[in-house]
């Protein structure tokens, strides 16, 4: 359990336009039909560059959230790539996101090395600068793009890449959602070895069930609403059921078809749009999972 409260608020999303998998440019047929066998049926391609993302979603994160600017003590950018200086990410790009949105007096921190566990990551650091006292709001922002479509296949079908961005603000002073418990894991050893994709997709679920079983008993596993977790494919999703021991209508799979995976976006994304197609009551919990390439993180949420 987290020694204070901690809160989200003002959580939104940019995503690009839903293209059908068929149409991805140059895609291999075969390649096609076995990722459609195994749900995912569309991608999200933008226009807009990775700083555009980035800004769209901050900025509609400060008009919805109700802090003020000049509160935002730091910000924190997390996109997934491992390198401020990748598809036109630069310095730049990044006080043009701060000064657009007022945010230049805040600190800046860049959150690149836990891929699609950046989420995680950025929570991490953001609840030890909240805790540290030195601030009570703290903006986090995560995101990516592909350059080229040929890139949006992962290996072995695990999923298609689609573009987006996602940011909310981490507060001291309440929010939409109380952060009730925030856990990671890592395994060093991936940084110096070559996994073969199927050890890391059966090492990712069995650290992933470790995180999910390590939940304090006071938020009860059994009564979680949802568990949201990286949109990959279907077989990867049955894998991490039998893991965590729960049945299929404790995941939400809704975007997995019509989304893709958004880097690090995935499981907050999903949590807005169930959110919005269902009515959540005052206290209900859910559980978020993110995979990173080294770390795992595991965090649940509490409606406010």
């Amino acid at each position: 359990m987290l020694g204070e409260s901690l809160y989200l608020r003002g959580i939104a999303y940019t995503v690009g336009e839903a293209v059908p998998l068929t149409l991805i440019e140059g895609g291999d047929p075969e390649q096609v039909q076995v990722f459609t066998k195994l749900g995912l049926h569309h991608y999200r391609k933008s226009p807009l560059s990775l700083p555009e993302l980035c800004s769209r979603a901050a900025g509609e994160t400060m008009r919805t959230s109700g802090v003020a600017p000049a509160d935002i003590g730091a910000v924190l950018l997390a996109p997934t790539v491992n390198s401020i200086h990748a598809l036109d990410l630069d310095y730049p790009e990044v006080a043009q996101i701060l000064g657009d949105h007022g945010l230049a007096g805040a600190k800046f921190y860049g959150v690149t090395f836990s891929k699609c566990a950046n989420l995680s990551a950025a929570l991490e650091l953001g609840s030890s600068l909240l805790r540290g006292g030195g601030c009570s709001d703290v903006l986090i922002i995560v995101g990516d793009k592909c350059a080229r479509d040929r890139d949006r296949f992962m290996d072995s079908a695990e999923s298609i890449l689609s573009d987006g961005a996602l940011s909310f603000v981490l507060s001291r002073g309440g929010g939409d959602y109380e952060l009730k418990h925030l856990a990671t894991t890592s395994d060093l050893s991936h940084l110096t070895r070559t996994f073969g994709v199927l050890e890391f997709v059966d090492n990712s679920v069995k650290n992933l069930g470790r995180l999910w079983r390590a939940i304090p008993p006071e938020l009860p596993r059994e009564k979680m609403e949802k568990v949201f977790c990286g949109n990959y494919n279907t077989l990867i999703q049955r894998s991490l059921m039998r893991e965590l021991g729960t049945g299929k209508e404790a995941f939400y799979l809704d975007n997995l078809p019509r989304l893709g995976h958004v880097f690090s976006c995935d499981v907050l994304i999903n949590l807005t749009d169930y959110a919005t197609a269902n009515p959540v009551a005052a206290g209900a919990t859910f559980t978020c999972l993110t995979v990173g390439y080294f770390r795992w993180g595991c965090f649940v949420l509490q409606k406010c």
